[in-house]
């Protein structure tokens, strides 16, 4: 028997007792364990048969964090859900302009300092390090509480794990967040655009080692990027590509390094060499044509690979599973219907989202899953109207961050490269479950005085219980304990 580890089993393996022990923790370490218990759910909720209006709560918890009455009131005044829809997949990704609250831009405005920084101390490399975990953990919170661009900030949540970096390692923590902005900004365009902005990104460049590939001299390149990009990125683990390609594809993107002044990507040609790609094989039916040399070689292949077959079956597979059925398999006719819209639209992410969301098959297939620890607490601010104390949002920041770290889901913190896991059964275990309770009893806080009608909690934030038509803190999170708080 093999009892070898590869690197990402190794990290993977380390992830979960990470995130098991995190969850445990917080059932010690949080006042207020609720005794009332929720019936686990370790899978999807079998599909039922649903009236018009709970369809329409349904699609719109899948396409926003909470189906608030104001959504509601959007939904009408647009003409129907396919028409808001179509409004969400035109708005703008201005994460500076004035969302409610106007946290947003705020969060956004703590990056500032990090530019006049050179990180040539621990005090600046620290303080760097605490104002980018604290800033990508804002926008992804409050981002998916407060925005108006609901569908973008859950379509994020997909492909902030399909093309993942992590947070948990050096140095391209810096660039977290710019790399999180760079996949927001083209959440709904083609797929083909958004895996080549990755793949030149400090951030993936760094974290996969292609930084440092080199192919010249004899050197053999580092394939960890090659391998990831075919095996996570695109085609996936039984997409039909071998070690050949692998090395191949390593060889043909040799070179994509970084400028060490700007830290912006560079292709070096003296570090690249096609070595025996050059003159023989293929990688997944692909060659380089005559004009595709050096960085336009890679520039194609990463393009081949979005558009493969194999690619537009499993993009739509994971969007469906998402935002239908965690039941769902590749051999599903939605499943089908959605990567022919991947593939009709030139791998265009907003129309396949679009399909399955409006599909005559959503009511009969969609069924309820486990929220994931970034939905439970965006969606329990959404639906109680909370809003940061004045003058509080970097303590209220910090307390996010810490709560997150508890729950075992702070953005990008997943130290495997696959992302953090999707299903309900990596959710709901029973610690997972006990560390829930408590995280919405921290959030819906206690009162804030006779004379108002806010709770206010250790995070800096105040909520309104009046939002859920309740009018006391042990009222709010009793509501948002429940069992329907708990799913999607």
């Amino acid at each position: 028997m093999d009892l070898s580890l590869t690197r990402r089993q190794l990290l993977q393996s380390l992830a979960l007792a990470g995130l098991s022990a995190c969850t445990t923790d917080l059932a010690r370490t949080l006042p207020g364990t609720v005794e009332s218990s929720i019936s686990q759910t370790s899978a999807p909720r079998t599909a039922v048969s649903m009236s018009p209006e709970d369809l329409l709560t349904r699609q719109l918890e899948r396409s926003s964090f909470g189906a608030t009455d104001q959504l509601r009131s959007q939904v009408v005044a647009a003409g129907g859900f396919e028409a808001w829809l179509d409004q969400q997949l035109e708005l703008s990704p201005d994460y500076k302009a004035k969302y409610p609250l106007g946290l947003l831009g705020e969060v956004e405005d703590r990056l500032a300092p990090l530019k006049e920084l050179k990180f040539e101390s621990k005090q600046e490399r620290a303080s760097a390090t605490k104002t980018s975990i604290e800033t990508i953990t804002g926008r992804t919170i409050y981002g998916a509480a407060f925005a108006e661009d609901q569908l973008r900030q859950r379509t994020m949540t997909v492909l902030g794990d399909l093309l993942h970096v992590t947070s948990s390692s050096q140095p391209e923590l810096f660039g977290i967040c710019d790399f999180d902005a760079t996949i927001r900004a083209r959440a709904f365009g083609r797929f083909s655009d958004l895996l080549l902005a990755t793949a030149q990104h400090p951030a993936m460049l760094v974290y996969l080692d292609q930084a440092s590939s080199r192919a010249d001299s004899g050197r053999v390149p580092n394939e960890n990027y090659a391998r990831e990009v075919m095996e996570l990125h695109t085609v996936g683990v039984d997409g039909g590509y071998d070690e050949t390609d692998v090395a191949e594809l390593a060889h043909v993107l040799s070179g994509w390094s970084l400028d060490t002044r700007s830290r912006a990507f560079a292709f070096r040609p003296q570090w690249h060499d096609l070595g025996p790609f050059g003159s023989k094989g293929d990688i997944l039916g692909w060659r380089p044509g005559p004009d595709q040399v050096g960085e336009a070689a890679g520039v194609a292949a990463l393009e081949h690979l979005a558009h493969h077959e194999a690619t537009a079956k499993r993009i739509a597979h994971i969007f469906a599973r998402h935002f239908v059925s965690e039941s769902l398999t590749p051999k599903d006719e939605l499943v089908i219907e959605a990567a022919e819209i991947y593939k009709q639209n030139d791998t265009a992410i907003g129309p396949v989202v679009k399909h399955l969301l409006t599909s005559e098959q959503f009511a009969s297939k969609a069924t309820l899953m486990v929220r994931r620890p970034i939905d439970l607490v965006a969606h329990s601010l959404r639906v109680s109207n909370a809003r940061v104390v004045d003058g509080g949002l970097s303590d209220s920041l910090g307390s996010l961050v810490g709560l997150m770290y508890v729950l075992g889901q702070v953005p990008y913190g997943w130290p495997a490269p696959n992302g953090f896991p999707h299903s309900s059964a990596a959710w709901s275990n029973a610690g997972a479950m006990i560390g829930r309770w408590n995280a919405i009893i921290t959030l819906a806080g206690s009162a804030s005085g006779a004379a108002k009608a806010t709770v206010s909690n250790r995070l800096g934030l105040e909520l309104d219980p009046s939002a859920l038509g309740l009018s006391t803190a042990s009222e709010l999170a009793t509501a948002l304990c429940g069992a329907e708080h708990q799913l999607v």
